[in-house]
């Protein structure tokens, strides 16, 4: 199931945005359940996943970014149920040379939820002990050169989800074949069966000039625009 949902800036966009579809050059990451893990901040009431901070995590938000703010992206992760596989696995990337792919030099982010660290009882439908865990990328500051729109991709998912992608068997998670690779293994793209896909266009503008702020009063901050994928 696709789920298509996008934000305005208050005041002056307010019932302007318009729906953003991620270009096909992109490809797709689909999923056919959320059970054991979704992109969610559960906790403070919030469906969506990704977040980013210009202030040092003070606060976190989704308003566009201008020239000469750092940047800092969190992935908040959700379980309804435990599960018994090895682990829940979060990846991100930005497509930051705006090529129309994802390729290895977008990563932002990686991280891995190993349920035998965390819940000391399992099982498929078992209520876990700690629901909501974050990942975080690296800080990024942005200079001129970063003037544009960027889509992002984040996705979370299963070890199970990942060996199945490659012809593995239910018992293969635990090897060194899989244990040492996943982050190499989880693509941008693919069927994943279990978890969830956030798909994010970020805009970055330069910074205006200050007859513009007279002009503009207390602030035009564009749209972000944001594509769920279950």
């Amino acid at each position: 199931m696709k789920k298509l949902a996008f934000l305005a800036s208050l005041p002056l966009m307010l019932g302007a945005a318009s729906a953003y579809a991620i270009p096909a050059s992109y490809g797709t990451a689909t999923h056919d359940t959320t059970a054991w893990q979704e992109l969610a901040d559960a906790p403070n009431g919030d469906s969506y996943g990704v977040s980013w901070t210009t202030d040092g995590g003070a606060s976190w938000g989704r308003n566009d970014l201008t020239v000469g703010q750092t940047v800092q992206f969190k992935f908040n992760v959700h379980k309804q149920n435990v599960g018994t596989h090895y682990a829940d696995l979060m990846k991100a990337w930005i497509d930051w040379d705006q090529n129309g792919v994802f390729d290895a030099s977008d990563e932002i982010a990686y991280g891995e939820h190993k349920l035998d660290d965390f819940e000391h009882v399992q099982g498929m439908w078992q209520a876990p002990t700690n629901p909501d865990f974050s990942f975080f990328s690296s800080e990024y500051t942005l200079t001129n050169s970063d003037v544009g729109d960027f889509w992002l991709r984040a996705i979370v998912t299963c070890t199970h989800s990942i060996t199945n992608m490659y012809g593995g068997s239910w018992g293969d998670q635990w090897t060194p074949t899989y244990t040492g690779n996943y982050q190499n293994l989880m693509t941008p793209t693919g069927h994943y069966y279990q978890g969830e896909t956030e798909e994010w266009k970020i805009s970055v503008h330069s910074v205006p000039e200050p007859t513009t702020f007279a002009l503009l009063g207390l602030g035009l901050v564009g749209l972000v625009a944001r594509k769920r994928v279950k």
